[in-house]
């Protein structure tokens, strides 16, 4: 092969070898933007047992009215994908709120949020709440039910 044809193999070679590596990268991006879904019971079936929140009003986060999330021990809520429960709504903060079980039953905190965390229309101004059943909590503009 002449010095000219190699040339062109090397370069037709690296580009190749970019185009590879971009598409890689896109695919691993891609898959890090989609948000997580939260499980809803259907309402055909049985209902879950044991305590969770029911959506009340979603906002924009995307769940379905009557989509109930389960909690488990001590759990954050809040738009930020590390919490364990997602609230993927502007009016919610990163980490927004603390729901912990306790002997007494379930306590909410707010964690400072900018929206504020209302239990029954009333909000917590820095004190806890302790939840048992058939409360409706407002994390910014999503309403959710408390139930046991």
């Amino acid at each position: 092969m002449s010095d000219s044809i190699e040339l062109m193999v090397l370069r037709l070679a690296l580009l190749a070898i970019i185009f590879l590596f971009l598409l890689a990268a896109a695919l691993s991006m891609r898959s890090g933007l989609r948000r997580p879904q939260a499980v809803a019971v259907s309402p055909g079936r049985a209902r879950a047992a044991g305590p969770r929140l029911v959506v009340v009003s979603p906002a924009n986060t995307g769940l379905p009215v009557g989509a109930e999330l389960a909690l488990a021990g001590e759990m954050t809520l809040g738009r930020d994908t590390s919490n364990g429960i997602v609230l993927g709504d502007s009016s919610v903060s990163g980490r927004h709120a603390l729901l912990q079980q306790t002997r007494q039953g379930w306590r909410l905190a707010d964690l400072g949020s900018t929206n504020g965390t209302l239990v029954n229309g009333r909000p917590l101004d820095g004190r806890a709440a302790l939840l048992r059943g058939g409360e409706q909590v407002a994390f910014g503009a999503v309403v959710l039910r408390f139930q046991r």
